[in-house]
């Protein structure tokens, strides 16, 4: 197989591309300088060596790399220049008593730009499969009940399912909320999802600001 053609299937593996959608990014990667394609690989290879994910949430975040030492690995230069939890959250003006649990790190963003919660969040890296039958091979379930066991002392008292008003969302906040549930160090946590505002089908991604503000206000 062709470096085209390699470019394409790798294209393909992004959501929501199809084949010919992948076959015009070759094309228009093709029709630009080398400068243009030198400079995109370059951050490509940046995405790895200069974004880490938080222990804590488990979003990606970028490492600052003003304090980075030349020829130093990522590794060497987060264990003495950087710390492995983001801005959010070791942010501690943040609300303790609050945690939101979302599918993805674009969901984080969009609710964060909305200014209208003021807590911590944890990133479950996705949804769960309706018929999966290992689901801690999709979602970060294991990692969760460490963050939330971690946070109770601290004052958790609400967790906020945010996921997709979606059958794979929806099928995943059932699976979240009885696993919290099965937790008797829990059972004094109140667990709320986004209410009105978000119709069926809804994905957060997607969704505008005053939308998520209106079902955050009106969570049950």
């Amino acid at each position: 197989m062709d470096s085209i053609n390699k470019l394409i299937e790798l294209f393909r593996e992004f959501p929501g591309i199809g084949p010919r959608q992948a076959k015009r990014f070759v094309y228009f990667l093709l029709s630009k300088n080398s400068g243009y394609t030198s400079e995109m690989s370059r951050l490509i290879t940046d995405l790895r060596n200069k974004i880490h994910i938080c222990e804590s949430c488990f979003r990606f975040f970028p490492l600052n790399s003003s304090n980075a030492g030349v020829g130093r690995s990522a590794t060497a230069d987060l264990a003495k220049d950087h710390s492995p939890i983001c801005q959010t959250c070791r942010d501690t003006s943040r609300d303790s008593k609050s945690l939101m649990i979302v599918s993805r790190d674009v969901d984080f963003e969009n609710i964060e730009k909305t200014k209208a919660f003021g807590g911590y969040y944890f990133v479950l890296g996705g949804n769960l499969p309706i018929l999966e039958k290992n689901p801690e091979t999709k979602i970060r379930q294991n990692e969760l009940l460490s963050c939330i066991e971690k946070r109770t002392p601290e004052g958790l008292s609400e967790i906020i399912v945010a996921l997709d008003y979606n059958p794979e969302g929806e099928h995943t906040r059932e699976h979240i909320e009885n696993l919290i549930r099965k937790e008797p160090q829990f059972s004094t946590i109140k667990i709320s999802h986004l209410g009105r505002g978000l119709s069926t089908g809804s994905e957060l991604e997607y969704t505008d600001h005053d939308t998520i503000k209106n079902a955050l206000r009106s969570r049950i």
